[in-house]
């Protein structure tokens, strides 16, 4: 039985500007070296061991999401400077609908900008061992065809492959798949988004869409709000090395921000406004009928790979799972609700903290001291009121959160197991290494991991004794999973640091050890 190497949440962006020769401002992937040392050991590994292997890229490899706005070609005008044609495009729009032809050419500058990327997965395949391409909700336009042929052009152009018969035998191990990679009995591997609901999409399948441009439009309104706010507004924040997969995680790095670097955030709001013109543009931009051609696509593809899986009617009932409680309509209401409720709350306590000041300066005033009793007694009153404020504040801002909420996540790893009956399932996306025993699933252990991410990650207030950068993967072998990180220095994978939870979590008890 072949092993499984998983591996997701790369987030790979343009890489060097060949212009200034720095890298691009949005890039967070800084690690191509160490990927593809990576490569060649798994490669030595399995013939050593005598066994084979399937790479899996578990969605979120590639991030067209966080791009900075740099033109086509076809789109700079001759005699333009880098600068105007940088204005030129953040004038025009924040972020053009990536039809698949766009999808492909900025797919095609993305691997163009990570040549020792392509070198390794190109290595892989050369090798005679396949690799799988998930989609994420970062880069879902891998679904489209333009879009993979943009990458095996890419690796073609790494030069790893002998000749042409060389070429197209290890491009046939090259598989993208639409959704997840199911092995009967074994394991369960897909992104996870579907199970965030700031991240997850109605609509998810859209290979189709490559033959019907306007719904390809059309399905900006699938749009989760993690992707919105991502495009349309984070990518402003500028030189972060670190990516939080969420908007409970960029609530979390916004309070950080507020304390460590408040005028940026100024900043963004200056330059900002017209965002928000961008969100009701969108909103009415395309009337609710529009989601017709999208949805009726999604449920073809949905009817058809039911029935190629062999999972038939339980792969509409996992479809079922998907949390899609915030998209982007119900966002803009919820804000809405939300902002009614924050205006209340602060005249309410703008009330409440004027009159217990007032009370308190009356109270003081009829005390019978003299002049300079009166005025310790209203310093020290002050004070002791600005402690208070300072310390709401304090807290509001620096409490922590998870990146991503762990329990519904959890629940959809358990409901899976149940459903399709493995020892094993596997997401990415939340940016962090979970090793958790599903609950409820039947008399076989079955456990959840959650394979992290190769990017540098924002721990500020998690005290664990990792590194903020840390290549996490999943190794399956047989129907074992073991969660490891690759050790640069070292050469080899060591076994992630976990901590048991100070308490039980509402979806489950204290997770055991696997044997």
């Amino acid at each position: 039985m072949h092993d499984l190497i998983v591996v997701s949440d790369l987030h790979i962006g343009r890489g060097k500007n060949p212009e200034s020769g720095r890298y691009y401002e949005l890039e967070a992937f800084f690690y191509d070296d160490d990927f593809r040392r990576f490569c060649e050991w798994i490669i030595t590994d399995a013939r050593a061991a005598g066994r084979d292997f399937k790479l899996v890229l578990n969605g979120d490899t590639f991030d067209l999401l966080r791009l900075d706005a740099v033109p086509l070609p076809d789109e700079v005008d001759a005699g333009e400077t880098q600068s105007r044609k940088r204005t030129r495009l953040e004038r025009s729009t924040f972020a053009p609908v990536l039809t698949p032809s766009r999808a492909a050419a900025e797919l095609a500058r993305i691997l163009e900008g990570h040549p020792r990327f392509c070198s390794a997965i190109a290595k892989v395949l050369a090798a005679g061992y396949d690799v799988l391409v998930l989609p994420g909700n970062h880069d879902i336009e891998i679904q489209w065809e333009p879009v993979q042929q943009a990458m095996r052009e890419a690796l073609v152009a790494a030069g790893e492959f002998a000749d042409a018969d060389g070429t197209a035998a290890a491009l046939a191990h090259l598989k993208f798949l639409p959704w997840f990679h199911h092995e009967p009995g074994r394991v369960w591997i897909e992104h996870g988004c579907q199970y965030d609901p700031e991240n997850a999409f109605r609509f998810p399948l859209r290979r189709g869409l490559v033959s019907l441009p306007d719904a390809v439009h059309e399905a900006e309104l699938d749009n989760p709000l993690g992707n919105f706010f991502q495009r349309y507004l984070y990518n402003a924040f500028g030189h972060i090395t670190f990516i939080v997969p969420s908007t409970r995680a960029n609530a979390r790095y916004l309070k950080w921000l507020s304390v460590n670097n408040p005028a940026l955030l100024l900043g963004i709001v200056r330059s900002h406004w017209r965002f928000w013109w961008q969100v009701v543009k969108r909103v009415l931009k395309y009337p609710s009928r529009a989601r017709t051609r999208i949805a009726d696509n999604h449920a073809r593809e949905l009817a058809e790979l039911a029935e190629t899986s062999g999972l038939g009617q339980t792969l509409f009932t996992i479809d079922k799972l998907k949390d899609t409680h915030t998209d982007l309509v119900q966002a803009i209401r919820g804000f809405g609700w939300q902002a009614l409720k924050a205006t209340g709350a602060a005249l309410l306590i703008g009330t409440l903290v004027l009159g217990t000041w007032f009370a308190g300066y009356h109270a003081i005033n009829q005390v019978t001291l003299g002049f300079v009793g009166k005025a310790a007694l209203f310093l020290m009153f002050s004070f002791f009121f600005l402690v208070m404020l300072f310390g709401a504040l304090a807290y509001t801002l620096l409490r922590g959160g998870a990146a991503v909420p762990p329990e519904p996540m959890r629940r959809a790893a358990a409901e899976l197991a149940r459903l399709v009956d493995v020892p094993v399932v596997s997401f990415g996306h939340s940016h962090d290494e979970v090793l958790w025993r599903n609950v409820g699933v039947g008399d076989r252990s079955s456990w959840y991991f959650n394979t992290g991410t190769w990017i540098a990650v924002f721990t500020h207030d998690v005290l664990l004794p990792r590194e903020r950068v840390q290549f996490t993967f999943l190794r399956v072998r047989d129907s074992t999973g073991e969660l490891l990180h690759w050790s640069p220095g070292r050469g080899e994978p060591l076994p992630v640091i976990l901590l048991d939870e100070d308490r039980p979590r509402r979806d489950g008890p204290r997770p055991e050890a696997p044997a």
